[in-house]
């Protein structure tokens, strides 16, 4: 896969149950030319996953419909190497603990940090020197 295809053919998912918080951070990606799309329930986004090739999930703990340690269990079985970050806004170490164990690139407590986000996904995506130069760009609300 080129770099070009992680940019430009690869989704990223936003899987969060606050709708508002979901539609933030995918407009951030959208703002670093990613193709990303917010989902506030679970269902959704694994309709996502089998109809295009995901780049990256983002996925909260809780979601409307499923906990988002439920979704990554489910998104794994599509995508086994898919690379998730996690937010939430649960500060209990139970939690994170429970999510890091299914082998997830991020934790990110709430309220989501675009700048470390952007971090994060430069090093998911590192071969792509454009896709840095992107999420150094000042985007909305961050």
């Amino acid at each position: 896969m080129s770099s070009r295809e992680s940019i430009s053919a690869r989704w990223i998912v936003v899987a969060d149950g606050d709708e508002a918080a979901a539609n933030r951070v995918a407009g951030f990606l959208l703002h670093a030319r990613f193709r990303a799309y917010p989902a506030a329930r679970g269902l959704d986004a694994l309709r996502l996953a089998r109809r295009h090739r995901l780049g990256l999930a983002v996925v909260d703990v809780d979601l409307l419909d499923m906990t988002g340690c439920d979704l990554v269990r489910q998104l794994r079985a599509i995508e086994p190497a898919l690379p998730v970050a996690m937010t939430t806004g649960d500060y209990r170490p139970t939690t994170e603990v429970e999510a890091r164990q299914l082998g997830i690139v991020q934790y990110i407590h709430k309220p989501v940090d675009l700048g470390r986000l952007g971090l994060v996904i430069a090093r998911i995506f590192a071969a792509d020197a454009e896709l840095r130069l992107a999420l150094d760009a000042p985007g909305p609300g961050g």
